[in-house]
């Protein structure tokens, strides 16, 4: 028994891997169940039995932590801010990594399109599974009540979505060069303007609160 799950997961992950490759060198277009399989080197039964098709294994690949980070309990313990000064630079630091990821691996830029494609079941997938994950990331980052933090993370979201897509398709977003470093140093210290703009409002408004941790808890060994 314990065989046959080491061998089921060991043939799971070289199926993923196969995806991945085939989305890292042809794009989203390489994708079919024929050239994941032969590249795998299973059968395409054997996909449809562990996945229930391609749309599943799309969803597995997406759902496992690694273009959108999982965070235990544990870790959100001792990510938790002691203070709302502390929000600015801990949320502008995570939104830049995710997008900085999104523009850089091609396996992460090509779902990120694949997600806003219309009539087309792998994008309804890639959709629904991103934004899954998205969601859990700021729900369990925002921290913070008495703020729709949904809101306001769907507009930053959704608009560094929007540039990093643009930016691969070469196209020029409010005169800003998307596809130079120059373009993103101005974009990613504009997304740590709002964000400290943020923390400066849980800082001051008594209607805003932060769910801090206290300063003097001891950060445990990892």
């Amino acid at each position: 028994m314990e065989t046959k799950k080491r061998n089921r997961v060991a043939t799971t992950q070289r199926i993923v891997n196969a995806l991945e490759q085939i989305l890292l060198d042809e794009g989203i277009q390489g994708i079919s169940m024929n050239a994941i399989a032969e590249k795998a080197a299973v059968s395409k039964m054997l996909i449809y039995r562990y996945f229930g098709g391609l749309e599943g294994l799309l969803e597995y690949y997406i759902r496992r932590g690694q273009l959108v980070p999982h965070f235990t309990p544990a870790w959100l313990e001792q990510l938790q801010p002691v203070q709302p000064k502390d929000l600015a630079p801990f949320w502008s630091a995570h939104t830049i990594q995710l997008f900085r990821q999104f523009r850089q691996v091609r396996t992460a830029r090509e779902l990120l399109k694949l997600s806003v494609k219309e009539a087309d079941s792998l994008a309804e997938v890639a959709s629904r599974s991103l934004d899954a994950e998205l969601t859990l990331l700021v729900n369990q980052l925002a921290f913070i009540k008495g703020v729709d933090h949904q809101a306001i993370s769907a507009v930053i979201f959704g608009a560094l979505s929007y540039l990093t897509i643009q930016a691969q398709l070469n196209r020029p977003v409010i005169g800003l060069d998307m596809r130079s470093e120059a373009g993103w140093q101005r974009i990613e210290e504009s997304v740590r303007v709002i964000y400290h703009a943020l923390s400066k409002l849980a800082a001051e408004s008594s209607s805003v609160q932060l769910l801090s941790k206290p300063a003097n808890r001891v950060v445990q060994e990892w």
